[in-house]
């Protein structure tokens, strides 16, 4: 098994150690809706500061995917 891989978060770019299936993003309370939300915006992972803003219901983050879907901003709610 390999050890934590440093990524960088796609939203704020802060870099941040993933852990992979023993990883903490497990443990934050991500619903599917905002998995859903977080996959329509984002490529990879984001750093604990910004997955747990998007767990909290903040919609604010910056989407850095080229295209994201229109319907993905009318989701109800996080």
């Amino acid at each position: 098994m390999r050890g934590p891989v440093t990524k960088t978060c796609e939203n704020c770019r802060q870099d941040f150690e993933c852990g992979g299936y023993q990883c903490w993003c497990g443990k934050v309370g991500i619903t599917e809706p905002q998995m859903d939300w977080i996959a329509a915006r984002f490529q990879d992972c984001l750093c604990q500061t910004c997955l747990t803003k998007v767990g909290a219901g903040d919609k604010g983050l910056v989407p850095l995917k080229s295209a994201a879907p229109a319907q993905a901003e009318s989701t109800e709610s996080l």
